[in-house]
């Protein structure tokens, strides 16, 4: 009961934060490490559910790479919500890293009901250094969005991103195409909550592999299941965990998605 009270706390708490804590389970690191990289993801509840950011930075140090993510991370957040608050211009001014991970609003992204995402992408590109590489993290469908999706595309969340960044160097994360792919191959796995919106502890581990192969240019293959850290009283807490079932059907869809 208190592992199942923690994770919960985790995943529904929502803040600027970085996600350094502790080595990961097992020490299964490569025998080198490379330059650390500083790493920022701008999203909300769809980055921040089950320690996303957080199981990133382990799978990176367990294969010695070392990265420094940092995650700033609203609630039903927008771009333009993101845009307009002074504390993420203020970061964005006054730091530099070297790959920078935008997510917008799922259903926005569609409509543009809460302010156009071309526009307000470009105002937040505007601020940030022509040395950092911006990705943009192409979330999934979900039912209740399909009403949306007028055009009848297979995947209509990458076709609005590839409009938004078009005739810049940002680069695409395929997760919603790595949801889909899941779910036709192995439909007795679910990825999302009982809101069947939000990802579970399986879809977030997908997530988490598709962007460190998509950052890192290696396989998740043989990543471990679990990533654990200490919360601020020193407590030994699980970021997420996935079960040996599941483990190798979700970094082999990323896996074929990235590669």
């Amino acid at each position: 009961m208190k592992l199942v009270w923690i994770l919960s706390f985790l995943f529904l708490s929502s803040c600027s934060s970085s996600a350094n804590e502790i080595a990961v389970e097992n020490d299964n690191s490569f025998p080198y490490n490379v330059e650390n990289q500083k790493i920022l993801f701008i999203g909300n509840s769809f980055t921040f559910y089950w320690n996303l950011p957080s199981q990133i930075e382990k799978m990176s140090i367990e294969r010695g790479l070392n990265w420094n993510v940092t995650h700033f991370t609203v609630p039903s957040a927008t771009l333009k919500i993101h845009w307009n608050n002074p504390d993420l211009i203020s970061l964005l001014e006054n730091e530099v890293f070297d790959h920078i991970i935008i997510q917008e609003h799922s259903t926005n992204i569609l409509t543009n009901a809460d302010g156009n995402s071309k526009f307000y992408f470009g105002q937040i590109r505007s601020i940030i250094p022509v040395s950092t590489q911006i990705h943009f993290f192409s979330t999934w469908m979900y039912p209740s969005m399909e009403q949306f999706n007028i055009d009848n595309e297979e995947y209509p969340i990458e076709e609005s991103i590839k409009d938004i960044i078009e005739g810049t160097t940002t680069k695409l994360i395929p997760v919603g195409r790595a949801f889909k792919l899941f779910q036709e191959k192995h439909p007795q796995f679910s990825l999302l909550m009982e809101d069947e919106k939000h990802p579970n502890s399986n879809g977030s581990y997908l997530a988490s592999c598709v962007i460190f192969s998509h950052l890192s240019d290696e396989s998740s293959v043989n990543l471990s299941k679990r990533y654990k850290g200490l919360d601020n009283k020193g407590v030994e807490i699980y970021y997420s965990i996935v079960e040996d079932e599941v483990l190798p059907f979700l970094q082999q869809i990323s896996d074929e998605v990235i590669f």
